[in-house]
């Protein structure tokens, strides 16, 4: 920490090191009428987020170029003595250049302004962007949720997902989500676990490829950023509140096996102006969300009611002491708390869940016009994501790891959470053992019991809390002369990632029933398996479990120069990155052949990235042939962040929350009690390389006319080098391909074991693991005086044998590497059938919104989309019966990945707003939103378990067809 102070202040002093604000920019050229540049004109802009005007002078060209702008409404003068005063008007967006060329003369020359469509259209850059600005989203029917913002962007497919993010290219995790520049992904996992409200949301800017080294991108995915409403010279304020009851909303699928009558409502507050005018902007804001679900029923019967309070509080200070200096610091404070959380459709009220959580996250800013053609900037950043939850059935008792307190076998329902199991055909013996537990516990269809359900309650309590921390800093320099120029940025990123883990099982954990089907080492037969964690477990040594911390560090470098040399312009820049994996229950011993020894409080370094073997190039070359027309081609390389390991590899999972595989006779005594391979601390294999996404783009931008601009671009990602944990002696399996090297990860690991413990599992890069992504997208623009449009359509095929997105039978869930089932023993092998289409396929898709203000002070807004259906495959254990014993079908493929593909989805949402002015100052604002207009409630994410209930059925549906109705107060 006093290290990252020191470079900070340092650099600031020095101007050295930089990175992307949550700025943009404006630049152009000023001529006289027969086209020659005019040099020494003062050009100055103001702008209402802008407490004071910055200035320019163009250059002996008649270039200028104003940099680190906040986005926001701007005006531009022109002044030279001599001539006459030029002005323009014009929107600064997030991240995006907006381009202005002036004509002077000694009169106030009539000359049409062009409006270039600078969110389609980029002359200095081969970043695939979209920008969207406050204009926009509060005219289109966008819900409440900073997540709702990703059905807005062209190729991202359209989910409805509450943890994981889309596909675009990448799986879900490898998005990155940023709110006023903060990244806001879950520490460690990598999923969008914030919930910022979109009601302070001014702009939204999106990169989903062509990355210049700029802003630290490692992202394998699309990276998202927004910048938060600000303070003016004017005093401004909203009261809004907003509800969708459930006689607003269409009847669920009858097809769901969850059914409940859903009220909701949203209060929001605003409050924006001067401090100081022309010095101290203010902007705060209140929201309050609610959510109540009555009358809930699934398989089961009744399912107790659910209901979800939040309460978040926003602040955000502008200081502008000088006109070269701006500083921007924010606070937001949220508290969320949900009752009966999760209850699934084959699942006993009894195992519902509650969970809260609460957000913090402070952010200090600013930027420091050095020169006149040089910036400095710098930023601070803290996170904190306190999360619990938890079962709200507590079974009250501990299991016992001596054999002292036997499952209850006549009463599984009070031992853990209990699947039901399901028949299989020609196993008579199997079947007729579990009959009488399908007549006792299973669910009713059709007046017949049915196994593949759960009773009993939620199997863990748990508690994770979150922690981010991170500081950038740097500069930025224009210089050049004659027809060069050169845009040179440079900066330096160092963040760190925490977790504290504190988990146990509640009873026994997940009880299974494998019926005697599978035996121990010994030749017992197991009829009863559950799956605990050894926190809470009593007759295990160790004592106290310690909660558990993780840590990942991150220091990154980028350098990145966009040179205009004429008609081209050429990017030039690259990212180096050095990661740190820190773990928990190690310390260094060099005696020791495995280098470490036990202490379970101590923090050791588990596996460290060097810079030079994460050199990501980012190269990019744009022709504007005819100053408003381009084509433009790309390479850029990105290596994510493999963040999650430290939590999923650390050597306190093996003093305390790692999970136990326990065995029991027909009479529920205890057989056999065994650490989970993939669940306990593991090594890494040596001298790694780390993943890599390649990505090649060509595209061109066209600008048909004033208001009408597109594009096409065509993409390839190849990702390669997947580090996931597997057995060590994976490659030795009876059904490997002739092509894996018969060999052992580490052929140390039983010494090492042999010193500290440990898995039989290693983390380990995967042979032959690929995804591969081609695209061809087509997007145009359309802007007229009261009318956006905006559409885009997709061909996409995302194939491969590593598919992140399809790892569990919890679809919306947070796995990552080294939680996923992915290489956890035979049957989820990468050659065991994973390869195909990849969940994240949608071959097809289009998207189309856009608004009309009417003449009666109002307006209509559309967003209109149409995809393909996911793909899915059957999973079945007992296609590998003769090389596990394992009784779980998760992800044990018994076809190719991709053999199956749901139904396509279309959607239309509609939005109308009606303005009412009161006098001067007051304005009513009266807003009706219409989502699935048609009622497509398409299914997706079968059950994919041949042997469990519900197979092919979809376990999720879009949401029904609803109104919002919403009454607003400005002022």
């Amino acid at each position: 920490m006093r290290k990252v102070l020191l470079l900070l202040v340092v650099g600031l002093l020095v101007s050295a090191g930089s990175f992307a604000q949550q700025t943009g920019s404006i630049s152009g050229r000023v001529t006289l009428a027969d086209g020659s540049g005019v040099p020494g004109v003062e050009v100055r802009a103001s702008g209402n987020v802008l407490p004071q005007a910055r200035t320019a002078s163009t250059d002996s060209n008649g270039n200028y170029r104003l940099v680190l702008l906040p986005p926001g409404n701007y005006e531009l003068s022109f002044t030279l003595e001599g001539m006459a005063t030029a002005s323009r008007r014009l929107v600064v967006r997030l991240n995006e250049n907006s381009r202005v060329d002036v004509t002077m003369g000694p009169e106030v020359i009539a000359e049409a302004i062009e409006v270039v469509s600078d969110s389609i259209i980029s002359f200095t850059s081969t970043e695939i962007k979209t920008a969207i600005e406050n204009e926009v989203i509060d005219a289109l029917p966008v819900g409440q949720e900073y997540r709702d913002l990703q059905k807005l962007i062209p190729g991202v497919q359209y989910v409805e997902y509450s943890v994981r993010g889309p596909s675009a290219g990448g799986s879900g995790q490898d998005n990155v989500y940023l709110f006023d520049g903060v990244n806001v992904n879950l520490p460690l996992f990598g999923t969008l676990s914030a919930e910022p409200s979109s009601h302070d949301i001014d702009q939204v800017s999106v990169v989903k490829g062509g990355a210049k080294a700029v802003d630290f991108n490692r992202s394998a995915g699309f990276t998202i950023n927004t910048v938060s409403k600000s303070g003016t010279n004017q005093l401004r304020g909203e009261v809004s509140y907003q509800i969708q009851t459930d006689s607003m909303t269409g009847d669920l699928d009858a097809a769901s096996t969850s059914q409940f009558e859903q009220d909701q409502d949203w209060l929001t507050f605003g409050l924006g102006g001067p401090l100081l005018r022309d010095k101290l902007f203010f902007y705060s804001s209140y929201y309050r969300p609610t959510i109540d679900r009555n009358n809930r029923a699934n398989a089961y019967g009744e399912v107790p009611d659910f209901k979800s309070e939040r309460d978040e509080l926003f602040g955000r200070l502008s200081f502008q002491p000088t006109g070269r200096v701006l500083i921007h610091g924010s606070y937001r404070d949220s508290d969320r708390e949900s009752d009966n959380a999760s209850v699934g459709g084959f699942s006993a009220a009894s195992t519902s869940e509650g969970d809260a959580a609460t957000l913090k996250i402070g952010i200090l800013e600013g930027t420091v016009m050095l020169t006149s053609n040089s910036f400095a900037a710098f930023k601070i950043s803290d996170f904190e994501n306190e999360t619990f939850s938890g079962p709200d059935n507590l079974l009250g008792f501990s299991p016992a790891g001596d054999g002292s307190v036997p499952l209850n076998v006549g009463a599984l329902d009070t031992q853990g959470n209990f699947r039901v199991p399901t028949p299989i055909a020609g196993e008579d013996a199997y079947n007729a053992f579990i009959q009488p537990l399908i007549d006792r516990y299973g669910f009713l269809e059709n007046g017949v019991r049915m196994g593949g359900g759960d009773v009993g309650a939620g199997s863990f309590i748990n508690g994770q809390d979150f922690f981010r921390q991170s500081y950038q800093l740097g500069w930025d320099k224009t210089f050049g002369s004659g027809n060069v120029t050169h845009d040179l940025h440079i900066g330096y990123q160092w963040f760190k990632e925490e977790e504290d883990l504190d988990r146990r099982s509640n009873g026994w954990g997940t009880i299974s029933v494998p019926g005697g089907r599978v035996s121990t080492d010994g030749g017992t037969p197991i009829f009863y398996e559950a799956v605990l964690l050894q926190a809470g477990v009593t007759g295990l040594p160790g004592g106290t479990v310690p909660v558990i911390h993780s840590e990942f560090e991150s220091q990154n470098l980028e350098i990145n120069d966009t040179i205009r040399f004429g008609d081209w312009s050429f990017n030039v820049g690259f990212v180096l990155s050095n990661d740190e994996l820190f773990g928990q229950g190690l310390r260094a011993n060099p005696s020791n052949v495995s280098g470490f020894e036990i202490c379970e409080t101590c923090k050791y370094k588990m596996y460290e990235i060097d810079f030079d073997d994460q050199i990501q190039p980012r190269l990019g070359a744009v022709w504007s042939y005819n100053q408003r027309d381009t084509v433009f081609a790309s390479f850029a390389r990105y290596h994510p962040a493999a963040s999650s390991l430290p939590r999923a590899a650390s050597w306190a999972r093996n003093l305390g929350n790692r999970i136990l595989e326990a065995a029991f006779d027909a009479s529920g005594n205890l057989i056999q009690l065994e650490a989970r391979g993939s669940s306990s601390g593991k090594f890494f294999v040596p001298n790694m390389n780390p993943r890599a996404t390649d990505e090649y783009i060509v595209g061109s931008s066209r600008q048909f006319s004033p208001r009408l601009a597109g594009r096409v671009t065509a993409r390839h990602r190849r990702s390669y080098n997947f580090w996931e944990d597997t057995n060590n002696n994976a490659r030795l399996f009876g059904n490997a391909p002739a092509n894996i090297p018969p060999e052992l990860y580490i052929p140390q690991l039983d010494s090492f074991r042999a010193e500290v413990g440990g898995s039989s599992y290693v983390i380990a890069e995967l042979d032959g693991g690929f995804t591969k992504y081609y695209e061809v997208a087509t997007e145009a623009d359309w802007r007229g005086d009261k009318t956006f449009v905006r559409g885009s359509y997709v061909w996409s095929h995302y194939y491969g044998n590593f598919d992140q997105d399809n790892t569990s039978t919890s679809f919306d869930f947070a796995t990552f590497i080294g939680s996923s089932n992915i290489a956890d023993g035979p049957g989820r092998q990468l050659w065991d059938m994973k390869y195909g289409n990849l969940n994240g396929d949608r071959r097809h898709q289009l998207k189309l919104y856009g608004y009309r203000q009417l003449p009666w002070n109002a307006t209509a807004g559309a967003f209109a989309v149409y995809q393909s259906g996911q793909p899915w495959e059957a999973w079945d254990v007992e296609v590998y019966r003769a090389f596990t014993r394992s009784s779980s079908d998760t992800i044990r493929f018994a076809e190719p990945a991709g053999s199956r593909r749901t139904s396509a989805h279309y959607q239309l949402d509609l939005n109308y707003t009606h303005n009412f002015d009161i006098g001067d100052r007051f304005e009513v604002v009266l807003r009706v939103d219409l989502f699935n207009a048609f009622d497509r409630q398409t299914g997706y994410h079968p059950q994919q378990r041949i042997r469990r209930a519900g197979f092919g059925e979809p376990q999720a549906f879009y949401r029904p067809r609803r109104f919002q109705v919403a009454a607003k107060l400005r002022f």
